[in-house]
């Protein structure tokens, strides 16, 4: 151990006039065998695939930084071996593959979990599942297994679909909107409960006036979910589209491309945007839009005839993280598991170790040749 970080003191930089930075390898290094030898994709003994050898020059008035801000970071997962939020999630197969049950198993992970807000409050959580007709069907009678899931949130369009879905989304909006104005009363009200009404800017006692100095806890117009509990917390959304793929919601034509849109948006929140996790159910991964595909951030992959195509195109979208090989060699094992599912993860904010699994509950360590 002492002559190994010997070796590693060793290897300092060699600063010149011209300020270039090369870096030399110590001579007591050279011959050394690779703790940790890596397999070359290039075929070569002695991998050096990663070996940058740029020659650097310092700009020294060019600062690489930026100001101090303050990140913000939606509600989360107690548990953190749950995918983190908001995601977008691609669940693949044929008929009776297994993706409505393998949706339910993740949506009852997350209700058992819980959700935590960046300021440490609890966030609750709601389900919309919207399908061309069999949201109440006794086929998908799984579906009453979910506490967070209201029997006026199961929702059946099949005529104006864009109509129906841009209803919704406004009706989000108008949710978060009216949780906001409630909580300022609340802090509003609480200021005055607490302090000399002198100290009450203008604004915040024509608030209190027009509410007619109601308690909060009393106020009838609080927002509530359908069971009656007042909502403090935006809810972590979650809406299921139930192979909706094919309607006039996903056309890649100007006049009719909801989700299209939604699918870029969904992540974001501003006066105009509220945050939504999106899992679309299909049972034809062709008739995904691209721009669909391009904003996964969870394909779940279950047994198809359609091998080849799948694995190509997967692997096109989510080439950043995993090579095609990897992605063969998980698909044929899992396939072989009945209803084994492959799950891949491209989310920022996803565990490395979490990336891959079979099933939600099964991670798959993945050979330190695959990693990126």
């Amino acid at each position: 151990m002492e002559t190994m970080n010997a070796i590693f003191s060793a290897m300092k930089p060699n600063k010149r006039k011209t300020s270039y930075i090369r870096y030399h390898l110590p001579d007591t290094m050279k011959g050394l065998p690779a703790a940790n030898t890596k397999v070359c994709p290039k075929g070569k003994a002695i991998c050096d695939c990663d070996k940058v050898s740029l020659k650097l020059k310092k700009l020294p008035n060019v600062k690489s930084a930026v100001r101090p801000y303050k990140k913000y970071t939606p509600p989360q997962p107690r548990n953190k071996d749950l995918p983190p939020c908001y995601n977008i999630i691609l669940s693949s197969s044929p008929k009776g593959g297994g993706k409505s049950y393998n949706c339910v198993e993740l949506l009852t992970s997350y209700e058992e979990s819980g959700f935590v807000s960046s300021e440490g409050n609890d966030v609750r959580m709601r389900i919309i599942w919207v399908s061309g007709g069999t949201s109440r069907s006794k086929q998908n009678n799984i579906l009453n297994t979910l506490k967070c899931l209201h029997d006026k949130d199961r929702i059946d369009v099949e005529d104006d679909i864009d109509d129906k879905l841009n209803e919704i989304y406004d009706s989000l909006l108008a949710e978060r909107d009216t949780i906001e104005e409630y909580n300022e009363y609340r802090r509003v009200y609480k200021k005055f409960i607490k302090s000399n009404i002198a100290k009450m800017t203008d604004e915040e006692l024509q608030l209190l006036e027009w509410k007619s100095y109601i308690d909060p806890a009393e106020d009838p117009d609080a927002p509530r979910d359908f069971d009656g509990n007042i909502l403090y917390h935006y809810r972590m959304v979650f809406l299921v589209l139930d192979d909706m793929i094919g309607g006039d919601a996903f056309s890649n034509t100007k006049r009719s491309n909801f989700f299209n849109k939604l699918s870029v948006k969904s992540r974001h929140e501003s006066d105009k945007l509220v945050g939504i996790n999106l899992f679309y159910i299909t049972q034809n991964l062709k008739s995904i839009p691209a721009i669909i595909r391009r904003q996964t951030d969870i394909f779940v992959l279950l047994k198809s005839a359609n091998r080849e195509y799948i694995i190509e195109n997967i692997a096109t979208e989510i080439g950043s993280h995993f090579s095609k090989e990897e992605v063969a060699q998980y698909y044929d094992q899992i396939m072989k598991i009945p209803y084994g599912s492959l799950i891949l993860s491209i989310h920022k904010q996803e565990k490395d170790e979490n990336r891959v699994r079979m099933g939600w509950n099964n991670i798959v360590e993945r050979d330190k040749k695959y990693i990126l």
